[in-house]
């Protein structure tokens, strides 16, 4: 509770200084309270300011979309192997259209 009161008395000095001294519109006012309620919150709290900042992603838009296709490539490659070994978790809406996809008969091999 110290450290509060000498932290907000050297705030207020500060700020009478600068009032003082120059004449203020009530923008730089503004400007100047929130700098001071800033400095409070981050010294008394410990708390920062959250700033939103969006997601950007590292990556370039055409290098994910390449990547998605190679992914959904390898997902039905995967499922036309468990097609020839018989597995009976892919289900039979899959294999259809992964035969017409392909034009992949039924008796055909895959290699």
């Amino acid at each position: 509770m110290f450290k509060l009161k000498v932290i907000m008395e050297t705030v207020n000095e500060a700020m009478g200084e600068i009032l003082d001294q120059k004449d203020l519109n009530i923008t730089e006012l503004y400007h100047l309270i929130y700098a001071a309620a800033t400095v409070i919150t981050e010294e008394i709290i410990g708390m920062k300011q959250h700033r939103q900042q969006t997601q950007r992603s590292t990556t370039a838009p055409w290098f994910r979309r390449i990547q998605g296709n190679i992914n959904d490539i390898r997902k039905e490659l995967s499922a036309l192997v468990e097609i020839q070994r018989n597995n009976r978790k892919v289900t039979s809406i899959k294999r259809t259209r992964l035969h017409k996809k392909y034009k992949v008969g039924a008796e055909e091999s895959l290699d």
